[in-house]
């Protein structure tokens, strides 16, 4: 333990070398932070094409060209330095700001973390500006052939704060980030074109579109975006536009959850938490798709409370709640009711009728769970866990002679780019598993086989390759974690019934297992309640 004293230091004023860093650390925390800086300053230029260029995710190189207005050789010197702006006038201008932000805020604070060059142009008869700088310093002015528009290029991010770049993770996970930056504009901005390259490869390339709707069928699968239903409300503080999945047809991992406070994409927890609990108990485990423009006067929104502007916060958090709730649950066709003190959403939805499980050996209760008498008393049997486990042994005791089961009507299903990229590094792997695909056409993918005993539908595929992109962005995809996904997206599914046959054999193999008592993940798949437990419950000890 240590006993020295601490020593005295007087106060000082830092460099400004290092003040600069320290600011740009705060704007730009990772190459998708530079790439949406970068964006916003096309679109506050009036571009209406933008392409982006990374490699390695980012880290070593990102160039974003527009064919905005430009910049002059004085207007671009001023803005690669600090608090620079051609938005504000004032202080008071801030509680005003309808623009994303200053362009020499974004430029500056990328120069003080990179090697960056600019190329810019105003007048396409006369020669544009090229200005290199590094560290913030500018090194170059010269004279460029360039079209009217602005090319901002950064070259090793972070390469003078090792510190901040030894904390960024892999290609592969930026480079997913830096993916998502640029759908979110490309949904908020159908008209501008965008196109996406990542190490010499097109990910993205948009057109310029008529409406939102059209830009998400170019961004998303048919299935995803037939299950979006529309909504526009409009109240005098506020007003809402935009889409969210039926309840019902919610996935697992969602494709989409984008919020837009007066066209800036923003993360605010009362809407999101307002979509959730509007779409009712019908949701489930799911995670609903929404794509949500709300608009209000620029005085009633604080942009400021996060140095990135990626958080807002409404002058009335509680009333925005209410509004997002009541809009949603008006669109998706869900009411609102008060009982026992609490909100509770419930969905309007017929069921079909369904006789009485049959009481015997087995016993089936929500679909979801089996209950088994035995001599000490009786167990409860996930059957999603329990089949989980079933099918994870049994593909990893197989290996490569894993029974196939055919199917008669192939399933097509179209992936997005980074679900792609997993498709390839991943295909043999995945057909060794018992899941035999092929490419038919593009990003559209034939799955020609599952695994035996399987219960893997269209559904169940789609969601097997956005796990397994979401998996390889964040860590090394093993044998035995491949197995584990195939597993759970092929096991029987809470909510499906089974005959008194289908309960028994899961049962039996599941206690044929080495390990019964847990799925794959570390779930309990069977809970034991004894005799001796349930005497005690009812006071009988």
């Amino acid at each position: 333990m240590m006993d020295e004293r601490p020593i005295r230091r007087p106060v000082k004023v830092l460099a400004e070398e290092t003040v600069r860093r320290i600011a740009a650390g705060e704007v730009i925390t990772r190459p998708a932070g530079a790439v949406k800086e970068l964006i916003e300053n096309s679109l506050d230029a009036a571009a209406t094409d933008i392409r982006v260029e990374v490699t390695d995710g980012g880290c070593n190189l990102i160039r974003v060209t527009d064919n905005g207005f430009g910049m002059t050789r004085d207007d671009v010197r001023l803005a690669v330095g600090r608090h620079a702006t051609s938005k504000l006038s004032s202080i008071d201008d801030l509680a005003r700001l309808t623009s994303f932000g200053f362009r020499g805020e974004a430029l500056g604070s990328i120069a003080a973390v990179s090697r960056m060059t600019v190329e810019t142009n105003t007048d396409e008869f006369a020669p544009g500006t090229r200005l290199e700088v590094e560290a913030g310093e500018i090194r170059e002015v010269a004279e460029v052939v360039h079209p009217v528009g602005t090319t901002v290029t950064a070259r090793t991010l972070f390469y003078n704060l090792p510190a901040r770049r030894s904390f960024l993770k892999s290609g592969t996970y930026e480079l997913k980030l830096v993916v998502e930056v640029v759908k979110t504009y490309a949904v908020a901005y159908p008209r501008v074109s965008f196109v996406l390259i990542a190490d010499g490869k097109t990910l993205l390339q948009l057109p310029a579109a008529e409406d939102v709707r059209v830009r998400l069928r170019d961004l998303y699968d048919r299935q995803t975006v037939e299950s979006l239903v529309e909504l526009r409300v409009d109240n005098p503080m506020l007003s809402l536009a935009g889409w969210v999945t039926r309840p019902d047809q919610a996935r697992r991992y969602y494709e989409v959850q984008t919020i837009f406070f007066n066209g800036r994409p923003v993360r605010n927890r009362a809407v999101a938490r307002a979509v959730h609990d509007a779409c009712g108990p019908a949701l489930g485990d799911a995670n609903p798709n929404f794509i949500l423009f709300l608009d209000t006067d620029p005085t009633r929104l604080d942009v400021n409370i996060h140095p990135t502007k990626q958080e807002v916060r409404f002058a009335d958090e509680r009333f925005l709640f209410d509004f997002v709730s009541e809009a949603v649950s008006k669109a998706l066709g869900t009411r609102r009711s008060v009982g026992g003190g609490a909100d509770e959403f419930l969905y309007q939805r017929s069921f079909a009728s369904v006789e009485d499980a049959q009481v015997a050996d087995f016993w089936q209760l929500h679909n979801s769970y089996i209950l088994a008498q035995i001599t000490t008393g009786y167990v409860i049997v996930d059957q999603h866990a329990a089949h989980e486990r079933i099918l994870f042994e049994e593909l990893t005791r197989q290996r490569q002679h894993v029974s196939r089961q055919g199917l008669l009507f192939p399933i097509n299903i179209e992936l997005s780019a980074e679900q792609f990229a997993a498709y390839e590094a991943f295909s043999e792997r995945v057909a060794e598993l018992g899941l035999q695909t092929k490419v038919f056409s593009g990003r559209t993918v034939v799955v020609e086989s599952v695994p035996a005993g399987s219960f893997m539908g269209k559904k169940e595929v789609e969601e097997f390759f956005a796990e397994l992109a979401e998996t390889t962005a964040n860590q090394v995809v093993t044998e035995l974690e491949l197995a584990k996904l195939v597993a759970c997206k092929a096991a029987i599914r809470a909510g499906q019934r089974l005959s008194q046959t289908e309960m028994e054999s899961l049962c039996n193999r599941l206690f044929a297992c080495s390990e019964p008592r847990f799925c794959p993940h570390g779930r309990p798949a069977v809970i034991k309640v004894s005799l001796d437990e349930l005497a005690r419950r009812f006071g009988r000890t």
